[in-house]
């Protein structure tokens, strides 16, 4: 937990627009932030964004990647404050009363999230693009997909099924886990391969379980057969392309979470995943 004072200037606050509750509580959370001193903006006016600012997401887990992935995943603290369903990446409701001692008196403890890259190839050439969760490359039509998987320039796998899920820890608990793919600390600094629905005739060889590998390394996904087995590409839920290949692999950046003290990874697994 840091205790020293707060490094933050100015204070960019994210509410999700489509939930009344959110824009509520950002009205709230600015007075309160203005009045102890704290200089604020709208995320939409940020601009150039600095590393001794904090971003303020009042939303769920999507909130926070959809405004992450629209300011480019810059170097700045995130403070989640959840207004949605699961929330796995923020703080409870609470912490917009809380916010003020929080940030004066540095109660809170940073964990690094790891951002992933994927260089695509299709029509429009090879693009970047970058997902702290996952990406997902699933099949588009009746087809199944055809995928020649490589690590470290290495085949692992001439892949049959439904598609691949690259998760980090952090989104492991997310379409990884339902596709039963393991649960990963966030702690650990590492890149997770999930099949989704693989063939299981032997003829086939296709990948049948999850492979967990560190975050350094590098995995190329060929399409086969791309005209007849259109894939498409997901970053963190968002489409982005229909690649003949895709390059993952760590971009070298990490997101600075900010959690309440109070935070434990093995309670929100058990309220929020397992259930008590």
């Amino acid at each position: 937990m840091s205790t020293q004072k707060t490094p933050f200037t100015r204070i960019l606050l994210a509410p999700d627009p489509r939930n009344p509750r959110c824009t509520a509580a950002a009205s709230d959370v600015q007075g309160r932030l203005r009045k102890a001193g704290f200089a604020t903006a709208p995320v939409t006016a940020a601009g150039a964004v600095g590393e001794e600012d904090l971003l303020v997401v009042l939303g769920g887990d999507g909130s926070l990647m959809r405004t992450l992935a629209a300011l480019g995943y810059p170097p700045l603290a995130v403070f989640g404050v959840n207004f949605g369903q699961v929330g796995f990446l923020m703080n409870g409701p609470d912490a917009v009363t809380d916010i003020v001692a929080i940030l004066r008196e540095g109660r809170w403890r940073e964990t690094k999230l790891p951002v992933l890259s994927a260089r695509a190839i299709d029509a429009q050439g090879e693009r970047e693009f970058l997902a702290i969760n996952d990406f997902v490359l699933e099949r588009l039509g009746s087809q199944t997909a055809r995928l020649d998987v490589f690590i470290e320039g290495v085949l692992l796998n001439r892949y049959s099924g439904d598609g691949l899920i690259v998760a980090t820890g952090t989104g492991s608990t997310a379409y990884t886990l339902a596709a039963g793919g393991p649960a990963v600390h966030p702690a650990v600094d590492a890149m997770i391969i999930t099949p989704v629905n693989p063939h299981r005739p032997v003829q086939f060889h296709s990948l049948q379980f999850p492979l967990v590998l560190p975050l350094g390394a590098r995995l190329e996904i060929r399409v086969v057969d791309r005209s007849a087995r259109a894939m498409r590409l997901v970053a963190d839920g968002a489409q982005t392309a229909e690649p003949e290949s895709a390059v993952i692999c760590w971009s070298g950046r990490k997101v600075r979470l900010l959690r309440t003290p109070d935070f434990s990874y093995v309670s929100a697994l058990v309220q929020k995943v397992i259930g008590s």
